[in-house]
């Protein structure tokens, strides 16, 4: 049990005292109280560990800079056409990254800098509510039946206790949000873990820089960490054969953008032959990373300008656009993207997860696997195929939730069995894990869960989860994409995405910033995680 808890405890059984013999009463809630232990830690060492990250910082800026001028300017002449354009590729990689670590070990002092003052606060609180606590506690000790003493106690040590209780929230907050936002910065390593395989460190270091366009357009970087390192783990035990034909297909590529996409397929689950097909239809555009972004990855961002607003969402689009709908709009105004007027939302939210870790399908759905044929990449085409994979794996989700009728003569949504079905086909063979349901049916259940959700997500893998209204109306599933500090992503399978706070996950608030619009979904009651 926590500090807080047991603190709490002592707090409420001082406070509910009625005996007669309150000396007694007092005297016992007081040792409970004194017998929680404080704070641990030493402020001073945590305030020099975030001065040697500043310290750290300030060289990683100089050397970035420095290494940025080269690649702009200073390679040598003599280099021209090809070999120049991936030296200075390499090179901008390389002051990219510095960039990241600079920013990382910024973020990382001030974090360290906060709870540093935060638990130096938590020390001094708890020792005062120890003082008056034991003051309290010497001025009855001598005569337990001496009422009033005992009362004259009372408001001593009810300051104590109060005084302890902020002390130990402060610090378990403070503690756990820093925590929460190292594991974060931590995640963000991303080109060490590249280069730990068969990958040349340099290759992998490319790789892991690359982002579409805008940088938030596709969600930033085209390669998680995990899906460059599950890629070059799938590339180590290939044979022979296999592992000519891929690297045939990279040193082919118009762009590290395209060579990029061509790793994230092969993290996908697909075979080489299957990497091959995908990379033959996308060659002919592989030096255009804005046409690459949107036929290979839903644009997932809450808005252009990274507003992070917990208060407005956005409908995702296709080529930069809205797509038009005709569907029934269930509370909200429906895009392309959304269910419609089908009770398929575990399909949807699912499917969409799974088209931002596998280009290959995403292709499929955006051109028919026909790239270059006029109007196959339509808005219209894409909906439709899209609809169709939402309506297939609304069946298959029936289907494994042992529904003996099926979509369109059922029409009641899929059950947790069905569920965790689609999590593992889709999900799972993309990210290499196995998914199981977990119940968050309490405020406890979802502050265990969001731990959980926070690693899968600082992975990569998204998070589906289901919730209802008052009284369990309106059930619903969505997923939680990604996570910046204590906020997260939330794609809603009616065609919108938008940031919830944790705290608003937490404490059934899903709804605050009008998601579900009209439809009041709030209350998470089941996630499916990674195991």
């Amino acid at each position: 049990m926590s500090k807080v808890r047991d603190l709490q405890k002592a707090q409420q059984a001082m406070t509910s005292i009625d005996s007669i013999y309150v000396g007694f009463a007092l005297f016992d809630a007081i040792g409970k109280a004194l017998a929680v232990g404080g704070p641990v830690g030493s402020p001073g060492t945590i305030r020099e560990r975030a001065k040697a990250y500043a310290d750290t910082a300030k060289a990683y800026g100089k050397a970035s800079a420095d290494l940025g001028t080269v690649a702009a300017n200073q390679l040598p002449s003599v280099w021209t056409g090809s070999v120049a354009e991936h030296a200075a590729q390499a090179v901008q990689a390389l002051a990219n990254e510095l960039t990241v670590s600079q920013k990382a070990l910024q973020q990382a002092a001030g974090l360290l800098g906060a709870w540093a003052d935060d638990l130096e606060w938590a020390q001094n609180t708890d020792a005062q509510g120890v003082v008056s606590l034991q003051n309290a506690q010497k001025s009855i000790a001598g005569d337990l039946f001496d009422t009033g003493r005992a009362v004259a106690a009372f408001e001593p040590a009810q300051t104590g206790v109060a005084a302890r209780l902020a002390a130990a929230q402060r610090a378990e907050s403070s503690g756990t949000h820093t925590a929460s936002m190292v594991d974060q910065l931590a995640a963000q390593a991303r080109a060490e873990r590249a280069g730990q395989g068969p990958l040349d460190p340099l290759a992998a270091l490319v790789l892991a820089n690359e982002k579409g366009p805008g940088a938030d357009a596709d969600g930033g970087y085209i390669l998680t960490d995990n899906q460059l390192a599950r890629a070059t783990q799938f590339l180590d035990v290939m044979n022979g054969a296999d592992q000519g034909a891929f690297r045939n297909l990279l040193s082919g590529a118009k762009s590290p953008e395209e060579a990029a996409y061509l790793w994230k397929a092969l993290a996908a689950g697909h075979s080489v032959a299957e990497v091959e097909q995908f990379g033959a239809l996308i060659h002919p555009h592989g030096d255009d990373p804005t046409w690459l972004s949107q036929h290979l990855v839903p644009a997932l961002s809450t808005d252009s300008a990274r507003q992070e607003s917990t208060t407005e969402n956005v409908s995702l689009v296709y080529q930069g656009k809205e797509i038009p709908s005709t569907a029934r709009n269930i509370g909200v105004s429906s895009a392309g993207y959304g269910q419609g007027n089908v009770g398929d939302c575990v399909a949807a939210s699912t499917v969409v997860a799974h088209l931002k870790l596998d280009p290959v399908t995403m292709l499929r759905l955006t051109t028919g696997n026909m790239p270059d044929t006029p109007g196959a990449d339509s808005p219209t085409n894409f909906s439709q195929r899209l609809q169709d994979l939402y309506i297939q794996q609304y069946q298959q989700g029936q289907q494994a939730n042992g529904d003996k009728k099926t979509y369109p003569q059922v029409d009641q949504g899929v059950g947790p069995k069905g569920n965790t079905f689609l999590a593992d086909q889709d999900l799972g063979k993309a990210t290499g894990d196995t998914y199981e349901y977990v119940t968050l049916n309490t405020e406890d259940d979802r502050r265990a869960a969001v731990a959980r959700i926070e690693k899968a997500l600082d992975e990569g893998k998204p998070v589906p989860f289901c919730a209802h209204g008052e009284g369990g109306k309106d059930n619903h599933q969505m997923v939680i994409m990604a996570r910046d500090g204590d906020r997260l992503q939330v794609y809603n399978p009616w065609g919108r995405s938008e940031w919830v706070t944790e705290d608003q996950f937490i404490h059934s608030h899903v709804n605050d910033g009008h998601l579900t619009d009209n439809v009041d979904v709030n209350m998470p009651y089941g996630a499916e995680l990674p195991k």
